[in-house]
């Protein structure tokens, strides 16, 4: 199947070097004709963060962003969006969610099982895991990995071409930055 296209979603607070990375390896990659990222409305898995307004976040990354296959959207605000599963679920009302990539952390995927309907999720879409140092533990260790092994392909030429659902941890190189300590310094 071919996916041409790519979500990626977070706080971005603020958004730093290691998003920007992550942003330049899934377009190269996974040679996508678009990246979507969604600043998130609110994670249930973490408390409230101080952060700018919503448009002055977009007015943000969209600066730091020159890359003309990204697409900075305010999607999660505007419907409030309180999850990954119910932001697939509104996508899906107007796309196959099937020819999209879900971009997600490392740090993520060793949360992932944590997520509402992840269940749900890791059978509608495929992920696309991009490394982070400090998170060695969850490239085999994860909960999902664990539930799912099948799900997690070899290599990325076999991610690209497989049906939906599909895992892949892409690179082995990544920028060691976190937004937490970056707001904490």
């Amino acid at each position: 199947m071919t996916r041409k296209l790519g979500i990626y979603g977070g706080f971005f607070n603020p958004l730093h070097e290691g998003h920007l990375h992550a942003v330049k390896t899934s377009i190269k990659n996974l040679k996508l004709k678009r990246l979507i990222m969604l600043p998130t409305y609110q994670n249930p898995l973490k408390n409230s963060l101080n952060r700018d307004s919503i448009d002055a976040q977009i007015f943000n990354m969209r600066s730091k962003i020159k890359d003309p296959l990204v697409k900075v959207s305010d999607f999660e605000y505007r419907y409030k969006i309180k999850s990954t599963y119910d932001l697939l679920q509104k996508i899906k009302i107007k796309c196959d969610i099937n020819s999209l990539y879900l971009i997600i952390g490392l740090d993520q995927l060793g949360q992932l099982h944590r997520w509402k309907e992840y269940k749900w999720i890791l059978s509608n879409i495929s992920i696309c895991v991009i490394y982070r140092p400090r998170y060695d533990e969850f490239i085999e260790n994860s909960t999902v990995q664990i539930q799912y092994p099948n799900l997690f392909m070899s290599n990325l030429t076999k991610f690209i071409n497989s049906s939906t659902p599909s895992c892949y941890i892409l690179g082995n190189s990544g920028i060691d930055i976190s937004s937490s300590e970056l707001r904490n310094s």
